[in-house]
């Protein structure tokens, strides 16, 4: 990097991540370190093994780091502790206010309170998100229709803080909205009183104009309109979502980095006869009032900042100004609130953005770009570039590849640009409606051949793969392998020769003479002077050496083979009121027994047991065993038989003679993802691995006429592994509880899984006594069944035995080995 002051603020930023990112038990002692390194290299010569870079520079970017990694460790905002107030009474500011079909949100600012003083201090001037749902049918509470921006409000509400994530690798909502400024969420409860009515903004007066105007067109149609000029996706329906996910290009609903970019397209082209400062003082002018129209979020900020960089790069000389101004931005950022560098949005619009400004030109040198129009190859290079540079994150972060997603946003740039400028024009007329109405139209027709066309991309076989977690040895040569395209191979090579020769060189002559002892020192003099005769023979590095060095380190990191576990897992997935529980065998063999709750409105499988699957590298299952037919038991089913290869599936020979009588439809809805359908019943028993298996206790006999048939028809599992055993009990009840007794079953076990979520129903005290666990766990969520009962938990406690809660602990992973057991929670 030839730009002194980018490698500057490069320091910083490298420094602020390692700050930010590293836990602050540990990155105490690291900056302890790096300080007591600045210090050093003070006294060290540094230009003998690094040419022309002087030590005042050396030390600079030393202090870069220092400075960066402290800034990010001291100063990063805590994350707002967990916190639930089920009825509360508060007062205070709207801040922002849309109104939908199914419900309104806004933005809400708390000043005053009905509770202690204690905790209204603590919530005193915090923001928060708010959700009003309809009492009735499309009506909102009293008093809410009126409200608007800017009024002073009284109301009843359930405040909410989410909890850290349930498990390494989960979503982080406290994250989220710590860098959004946000601290949690407010569901209203009942009417609101208007103390005092406010002005709303501007802005916020626009978009309700622009709502009123559209509300002549279909209401689907324009929510998706809407979603890509303001980035507000809450009115688009679930199939629109999908359609876009799937073909990669979700992203313009975040009014974040391509909506920037087609706005400053179109500011650059319409002031294309201004001076050049004065072109780039208004297209600045521009992003900025665009983000104000937006409601001035996060995403749209950062961008903002991003654009606003990369035109101020334009008064400077090509691409070192704008990449100089890129990191500024982003420093910038960092400052601001050192969490934004852990925010995936801002990753993927400063990666692309660097992308663009670094890959695009050396791309569209290529030879296929060299007949194409101008306006076109700048158009597929910038696509290409982006994509190339922000490919890892996405996988990273979702376990999915778009395989289409490189064409999927050349249609985004042929057809929905077109749209959202159109649609931006539209906007800034719409105060003549009868001058924006027929550019709504236009825009909403090129929205309709969009949707087509990417309906039609979706329908693609493969044009959506799931990816396992590929971990940092992917990152490393992916990136690595872009700096050595842009370094060339050549020069690459001849730098790597140079730089470990002069490494070896100083290691070698000893630059330290404390270093060596004597007696090894005289050994070494022979050595050296043949090394000095042939030192280029000891050296003979090429490209072609080179690229099978690099594919030699890929694959042995890839294989790990001393990296094995031999452990036997049992993770209690956190999927909220319901079941599922992931067994990992020393072999690395996986079973699935359950698969949590599912509905319209959320899919444990799709949300929760693929990506953590994924996250940990499991690709495939070898069963899927399902303790009882009830949907918070297999709800999640099709979306991981539907994603993840599954050997077998396995149900209790109960539930297999209520399907042969017609009932359970659900679980004959599954069998075209598994044809292999087995049936399992008390006595069996399941090898998994060598030394481990399951057992199946239960049920023992089909019962008639009791009062929940499938919850005491549940398959009751004893996992069994050197010497200790886990016992599963699905939702089981007193009726199954007395069937295992009477049957002379031996259930005793050193780890219990509590039947039916802590229920009251599946409570048998004297069936309990006979079992002496080291632990219990209760896999339950939010719930309206007073899950799990008092007097279960009184029970274990009184038996002083430690209960583990998913709602609570998070994912609890269970790990035995030869030493012994671990039980490790998620939070």
């Amino acid at each position: 990097m030839r730009d002194l002051w980018a490698r500057r603020v490069v320091a910083l930023l490298v420094g602020g991540v390692g700050g930010t990112f590293i836990d602050r038990s540990v990155g105490f002692w690291i900056l302890g370190i790096l300080g007591l390194g600045l210090i050093r290299s003070w006294f060290w010569k540094p230009q003998d093994f690094w040419g022309r870079i002087f030590r005042p520079e050396i030390l600079l970017i030393g202090a870069g780091v220092f400075v960066g990694f402290g800034y990010g460790l001291i100063v990063q905002p805590e994350l707002p502790e967990p916190l639930n107030l089920k009825h509360i009474r508060l007062s205070g500011t709207l801040l922002d206010w849309n109104v939908l079909p199914e419900k309104a949100s806004g933005l809400f600012q708390i000043e005053d309170g009905g509770v202690e003083e204690e905790i209204l201090a603590g919530l005193r001037g915090q923001k928060y998100r708010l959700a009003v749902y309809p009492e009735t049918e499309q009506q909102l509470p009293a008093g809410w229709e009126q409200v608007q921006p800017g009024d002073y409000l009284t109301f009843s509400a359930r405040l909410e803080r989410p909890k850290s994530p349930a498990a390494p690798g989960g979503y982080d909502f406290r994250l989220y909205n710590a860098i959004r400024g946000l601290q949690g969420t407010l569901t209203v409860q009942g009417q609101a009183t208007i103390v005092a009515q406010g002005k709303p903004p501007l802005t916020w007066s626009i978009r309700k104009q622009i709502k009123e105007v559209l509300s002549f067109w279909d209401q689907t149609e324009t929510a998706v309109l809407e979603g890509i000029i303001f980035g507000d996706s809450s009115g688009i329906s679930p199939d629109f979502l999908e359609r876009y996910r799937v073909t990669g290009v979700l992203h313009i609903f975040a009014a974040s980095g391509s909506n920037v970019a087609f706005v400053l397209g179109l500011l650059w082209l319409l002031t294309g006869l201004m001076p050049l400062r004065l072109r780039v003082i208004v297209c600045a002018g521009g992003l900025i009032g665009y983000a104000a129209l937006c409601g001035a979020n996060f995403p749209v900020i950062r961008a903002t900042i991003l654009g606003v960089a990369v035109l101020m790069g334009r008064l400077g000389q090509g691409r070192v100004q704008m990449l100089r101004w890129l990191l500024i931005a982003a420093l910038i950022l960092f400052v601001q609130n050192p969490l934004v560098l852990k925010d995936l949005g801002f990753q993927l619009s400063f990666t692309a953005a660097w992308g663009i400004i670094v890959l695009a030109p050396k791309i569209r040198s290529w030879r296929v770009f060299q007949n194409m129009p101008g306006l076109l190859s700048l158009a597929i290079s910038a696509t290409l570039a982006a994509q190339i540079t922000i490919t890892p994150l996405l996988i990273t972060a979702f376990q999915r590849l778009s395989l289409i997603g490189l064409l999927a946003n050349l249609v985004i740039l042929l057809f929905i640009g077109s749209v959202f400028e159109l649609g931006l024009i539209a906007v800034i007329l719409s105060f003549w409606p009868l001058v924006a109405a027929p550019l709504f139209q236009a825009s909403l027709w090129l929205l309709q051949i969009t949707n087509v066309l990417l309906a039609r991309l979706a329908l693609i076989p493969w044009a959506e793969v799931l990816v396992l977690q590929p971990g940092p040895v992917f990152w490393l040569s992916w990136y690595g392998l872009i700096t050595i395209w842009l370094t060339g191979w050549d020069r690459f090579a001849f730098l790597v020769k140079v730089y470990v020769r002069k490494f070896w060189r100083r290691l070698l002559f000893n630059p330290f003479p404390s270093l060596y002892p004597r007696f090894l020192e005289q050994r070494l003099g022979h050595f050296r002077e043949e090394f000095l005769k042939r030192e280029d023979d000891y050296w003979p590095i090429n490209r072609k050496k080179i690229s099978w060095l690099v594919i030699a380190i890929i694959a042995l990191f890839l294989w790990n083979p001393w990296n094995q576990s031999k452990d036997l897992e049992v993770i209690f997935l956190d999927v909220g009121q319901g079941d599922s529980i992931i067994i990992r065998t020393p072999e690395r063999h996986t079973i699935l027994v359950d698969t949590g709750p599912g509905s319209q409105w959320f899919d444990s499988g799709e949300k929760i047991i693929v990506p953590y699957l994924l996250q940990n590298g499991i690709k495939n299952l070898d069963a899927v065993l399902l303790t009882h037919e009830h949907l918070d038991h297999i709800g999640g089913l099709e979306a991981v038989l539907e994603q993840i290869p599954t050997d077998w599936l396995g149900i209790s020979a109960v539930l297999g003679e209520r399907l042969a009588a017609g009932n359970g439809e659900l679980i004959f809805d599954y069998l075209s993802f598994c044809e292999d359908l087995r049936m399992l019943q008390s006595r069996d028993r399941v090898i998994l691995d060598s030394g481990v298996f399951l057992e199946v206790l239960a049920p023992v006999k089909v019962r008639n006429g009791a009062s929940s048939d499938p919850n005491n028809d549940s398959l009751v599992l004893k996992l069994n592994y050197q010497g200790k055993s886990v016992l599963l009990t699905g939702d089981m009840e007193q009726e199954e509880m007395a069937e295992i007794t009477a049957a002379g079953i031996d259930y005793q076990a050193d780890f219990f899984k509590q039947p039916h979520h802590g229920s009251s129903s599946s409570f048998n005290e004297s069936w309990l006594n006979n079992i002496n666990p080291q632990a219990v766990i209760i896999s339950v969520g939010k719930n309206n069944f007073g899950h799990p009962a008092p007097k279960v938990l009184q029970y274990w406690v009184q038996r002083q035995v430690p209960v583990y809660r998913t709602d609570e602990d998070g994912t609890l992973k269970l790990r035995i080995d030869l030493r012994g057991a671990e039980l490790i929670p998620g939070r």
